[in-house]
């Protein structure tokens, strides 16, 4: 690594001789123009955690993709530099190989094979590993790491908790014996404890000799577990050197270890957009999945206008809350009414047409296409012109659409995407694409939007950025929100109401002070006793 000091030269020097993994000068181009990398250079040694810090947008997947080999499925390229394990050249070589050569990553969101069972992912890991001897040991060792892996071996991967999804995720990844680990956010969206536990599998991992490159947005994670570090900014290196000395550094210290500054809770909006929102009521819900109980008699109301959070440690039941408000999934028990409209047993396009909106933890927008045709995608419920009319350009249809795209333009601005609105998706920010995503579902012209993770993997200017983009929507639309979010901070600076789940169950409901001070929350959720 660079930015070795005279104390430990010595020791730096004969880790450089032992060098694993070597970057130099590499420059990445996604679809020929879009420059991601420029100049990046990098030594991992063998058997070291190497920590890849940097702002969303920064070139951190990027180098990973590069590394992987996996570019070329998002258009990219590398232009430029060199990359090698053990002396032996990676560019040129397809993704499997590399994974047969033994670098093997885990990507960022999870992206576990939902419909197989556990077992059946982990198979699937295992595929590039040399021999069914090595495929046995993995799997002995994934199942020591995660004896939850072995103990839900036949379910479906799709109903584990996010943090399983995680766990399952690295594990496959295991399967393949790697010699060097790439992990992309693997904190994302998770619970504080458990992102303490992937620290400490992280550890455990390159104990076993496993070296270890890790792209993470929570920097004090990654500076704890890491022996060096590398901060990206705008696709070149800023600062590189011993994981401690950045970790003191004081423009890594307030950029990234900081307390994020949070907005307050946003005004009621007018009495009209209030009424326009309407109430929604969840009644003694019960979800089942064959013999497992997600969701067990779980009530709730949402005042009209108001934002209400859905918080609780990971695998409490929140998405599986979320999918059956938005009729992705169906309730074993229970009601479920908005506006006095009942929900349960409707699918998801009749709910949305009731007013219902949606976002979602792993975005799920048009990469190709522009800010301005993904909102427009959320408008065409809206139109009566129709797919046909408005593709022929007839007159009443380029009318229509000039009317939604004046629209579309205005929520755009609300939530400061009009420099973007002509841009494709793909070359914006992680924060940035979020919004847009946030947008999008407000183009609906929603009464009530669900709000699945809105800051999962943010930097502390998009986390804000992305409260004041939600205060101004509830404020200038009158929407109503239920937004799940382990960001604690994030919660209590926006919402006016708090249910909290634990193991399925709603173990305390409240203003965000009366849900702070309750002890059951301590215990559960933040680790205290109650």
């Amino acid at each position: 690594m660079l930015g070795d000091t005279s104390a430990e030269a010595a020791s730096s020097v004969a880790r450089r001789r032992q060098t694993l993994l070597s970057v130099r000068g590499l420059t990445v181009a996604y679809a020929g123009a879009v420059q991601a990398l420029h100049g990046v250079s990098l030594d991992v040694a063998a058997g070291a955690i190497v920590g890849v810090l940097g702002s969303n947008g920064a070139g951190k997947t990027t180098l990973l993709r590069a590394i992987s080999g996996t570019l070329r499925s998002q258009r990219g390229s590398v232009t430029g530099g060199a990359i090698e394990l053990a002396s032996r050249t990676l560019l040129g070589l397809d993704p499997a190989q590399i994974a047969r050569a033994g670098v093997v990553q885990v990507p960022e969101g999870r992206r576990i094979f939902s419909q197989l069972s556990v077992a059946e992912n982990l198979r699937a890991g295992g595929l590039a590993a040399r021999d069914k001897a090595v495929r046995e040991r993995a799997r002995a060792w994934v199942h020591d790491l995660f004896p939850i892996l072995a103990e839900r071996g036949n379910q479906r991967a799709g109903l584990l908790s996010g943090g399983e999804q995680q766990m399952l995720a690295i594990g496959r990844a295991l399967m393949a014996a790697p010699r060097v680990l790439l992990l992309d956010e693997p904190s994302l969206g998770l619970a504080p404890r458990v992102v303490d536990q992937i620290g400490d599998v992280i550890r455990e991992i390159n104990r076993q000799g496993v070296t270890v490159v890790l792209v993470e947005q929570n920097a004090a994670m990654a500076l704890a577990v890491a022996d060096d570090a590398l901060l990206l900014e705008v696709g070149g290196v800023a600062l590189a050197g011993p994981a401690r000395d950045l970790a003191s550094n004081p423009q890594v210290r307030d950029r990234y270890l900081g307390v994020a500054e949070r907005a307050a809770s946003p005004r009621r909006a007018a009495a009209q957009a209030a009424e326009r929102a309407g109430e929604l009521v969840v009644e003694r819900l019960t979800v089942r999945f064959g013999g497992i109980t997600a969701l067990s008699d779980v009530s709730f109301t949402v005042a009209p206008g108001s934002m209400h959070a859905l918080i609780g440690p990971n695998g409490a039941g929140k998405s599986t809350c979320l999918n059956v408000l938005s009729g992705v999934y169906a309730a074993s028990a229970g009601n479920v009414r908005y506006r006095g409209r009942e929900l349960r047993g409707l699918r998801p396009h009749r709910i949305a047409a009731l007013g219902v909106s949606r976002t979602f933890q792993n975005i799920s927008l048009s990469p190709g296409a522009t800010v301005l045709d993904n909102l427009l995608l959320a408008r065409h419920r809206l139109m009566r012109a129709g797919f046909v009319a408005d593709g022929l350009r007839l007159p009443r249809a380029r009318r229509e659409r000039a009317r939604h795209e004046a629209r579309v333009r205005e929520i755009a601005a609300l939530l400061d995407l009009e420099p973007a609105i002509r841009r494709p998706v793909q070359t914006l920010s992680y924060g940035t694409r979020k919004r847009v995503e946030l947008a999008r579902a407000l183009c609906a012209e929603p009464g009530l939007v669900l709000l699945d993770e809105p800051v999962a993997g943010m930097t502390r200017d998009e986390s804000t950025a992305m409260a004041a983009a939600i205060a101004s929507a509830r404020a200038e639309l009158g929407i109503s929100a239920v937004v799940v979010e382990h960001d604690m901070a994030f919660v209590m600076g926006i919402a006016d109401h708090v249910t909290v789940l634990d193991f399925g169950r709603r173990i305390a409901d409240g203003r965000p002070g009366e849900v702070q001070d309750d002890p059951e929350v301590r215990r559960a959720y933040l680790g205290g006793k109650s």
